[in-house]
Formats: structure tokens, C-alpha cells, sequence
């Protein structure tokens, strides 16, 4: 199998298990891409959902693009991202043409209920894992509380929060900070 058509297949994997967008998508493609195929590491994964993040468009597919590059440059970018996207295209269209009427069948309403609460833990489980390996030290630790306050005391866009936070680790660095 040439590597496009492997790197298609594995985010097709991802992207016919994600329910939630790019924050459920996490743990999902990290199992896919670092336990299983062993294509990146947990520091790559995270910087390609970083810079996802303040792109424009869609966290997933971006995220995908990103590590697809990473894995067989422009190629692997649009297998990746159609390997993402792919599965939702399918379920979609036909939910569009034969289950239109499906949820307003109170089974089928409860199920999709139960699936954002397992969205909800899926993201909780990714913000306690991005944690973990984000606070490595007392800058990181000064970062992520003022971004807290920042969002919930005042609420800041994140976009702000996320210019202001790559400043400061470009001045931190430049001025003989210890993170690499």
C-alpha cells in the first residue's frame, strides 16, 4: 500500500470515530497516529494542533493536514485532511437522504444526547492530557493561568490570548528563558 493511500485510511479511521469536532477528535487521532502507527510524537501532535487552532477553517482538518505534511509533504497533507473528512461527507449525505425524519424519533434524540456526553468527557480527557504536557515548568504554569483569567474573568477572544501567549514565549526564549 503506497503511503497516501495509508495515510487516507488512518485519518478516515479517525475522522468515522469523531463525534464532537477537533477537541473529541484528540485522543482518537493521537492513538491512531502515536500508539499505533508510530508516525509522530506527542510533541509534534500537539504543535500541529496548536497552529491548527489559530488557522483559519476547521481544527480537524487542519490538524490532519499538518501531520499529513509532516508525513509525506503536500500528498500526505491532502490525504490527511480527505481521509478526515471523508467519513462525515458519507454519514452526512446519507442522513441528509434517508434519516431526515430519524431525529424526531425520541430514541434516536436520546442516543445523539448520550454521544455529547461522551463528546463532553472525550474533551475534558484532552484538556487534562494537554495539560499534563503543556505546564512543564513556572513560565508555562504563569502562561496558562493568566490565559484562564484572561478567558473566563474577562472574556478575552482567544485569538488575543493565543498572540499574546506565542509573544511571550518568543520574548521568554529570547531573553535566555530555559523552555525549549
Amino acid at each position: 500500500m503506497n503511503k497516501s493511500t495509508e495515510i487516507f485510511i488512518s485519518f478516515a479511521r479517525v475522522g468515522a470515530l469523531t463525534f464532537g469536532g477537533g477537541y473529541a477528535m484528540l485522543p482518537i487521532l493521537r492513538k491512531e497516529v502515536i500508539d499505533i502507527k508510530g508516525w509522530i510524537s506527542e510533541e509534534q501532535m500537539m504543535d500541529s494542533y496548536a497552529i491548527a487552532q489559530v488557522s483559519p477553517g476547521i481544527i480537524a482538518v487542519n490538524t490532519s493536514a499538518l501531520i499529513g505534511f509532516q508525513l509525506h509533504g503536500k500528498k500526505g497533507a491532502v490525504s490527511a485532511a480527505l481521509g478526515q473528512v471523508f467519513p462525515s461527507i458519507v454519514i452526512i449525505t446519507l442522513i441528509a437522504a434517508f434519516l431526515q425524519q430519524a431525529f424526531l424519533i425520541p430514541v434516536v434524540a436520546q442516543m445523539f444526547a448520550a454521544i455529547r456526553i461522551a463528546v463532553a468527557v472525550l474533551i475534558i480527557s484532552t484538556a487534562i492530557t494537554l495539560l499534563k504536557k503543556g505546564i512543564i515548568d513556572l513560565f508555562s504554569a504563569v502562561i496558562f493561568s493568566l490565559a484562564l483569567i484572561a478567558i473566563l474573568g474577562f472574556s478575552i477572544s482567544p485569538v488575543y490570548i493565543v498572540i499574546a501567549s506565542a509573544l511571550s514565549g518568543f520574548f521568554y526564549k529570547a531573553l535566555g528563558g530555559k523552555r525549549t
